[in-house]
């Protein structure tokens, strides 16, 4: 499954590596996790605008489906506001979706970079046992009751964006995933894991993607 021209525009020129992660992201996936830090402050965008994308996923036989994402507070360009980011509240971005089939048992959503570090995919945010309702409305800051939020791979439990200081437009992609079986997770879980057992049952997917730069 190709990902959004806008962003196979964007990333030519990665290395070959990255290249060979993002053309198996969203069928085959590819693992492992690390970590990065980094303090800085970076300059905010106007305007408004939301970007919605969606992808078509066929697994087991099923029949294909794809599910709309949208992030609805990115700015002009598509970069994501600075109070999403660790310049600003590092408060999770709001989410949207719709389309979820019918027969799907839970829903689970990644925030990841669409650059590997260190040749590994990179894991901001991570919910588990989302509901499989048609439509869904996330909050900024915020996760729906009975969801289960899993460890970044900054080693924590929770949400962060925060590229390191330098860096000049990291694009994120939200990845949202109907499973025809519950994942059976616990606080914590392990992105990647998890990340690669939701790839290998999906019954179908979407994304959405977003670009932040620090100085």
């Amino acid at each position: 499954m190709k990902l959004p021209d806008r962003i196979q525009m964007r990333t030519r020129g990665r290395t070959l590596v990255a290249s060979a992660l993002l053309a198996g992201l969203a069928v085959t996936g590819c693992g492992g996790s690390t970590t990065r830090t980094s303090t800085g402050t970076s300059g905010a965008q106007s305007g408004s605008s939301s970007a919605t994308q969606h992808t078509s996923t066929q697994s087991g036989g099923a029949s294909s489906a794809f599910i709309t994402v949208s992030i609805p507070q990115l700015l002009r360009e598509a970069y994501i506001p600075k109070r999403y980011t660790c310049d600003g509240a590092d408060i999770s971005i709001p989410v949207q979706w719709n389309g979820v089939p019918p027969g799907t048992a839970e829903v689970a959503m990644f925030v990841l970079n669409l650059r590997p570090v260190n040749g590994r995919l990179f894991f901001d945010w991570a919910v588990s046992n989302l509901k499989p309702s048609a439509s869904q409305d996330i909050v900024s800051g915020t996760v729906p009751p009975g969801a289960i939020v899993g460890r970044n791979s900054f080693g924590n439990v929770g949400y962060s964006i925060c590229p390191p200081r330098g860096t000049h437009e990291e694009h994120f992609i939200i990845r949202v995933f109907a499973l025809p079986r519950p994942l059976a997770t616990a606080t914590g879980f392990g992105a990647e894991a998890l990340f690669h057992r939701a790839l290998r049952s999906l019954k179908a997917s979407g994304g959405a993607a977003g670009v932040y730069s620090r100085p």
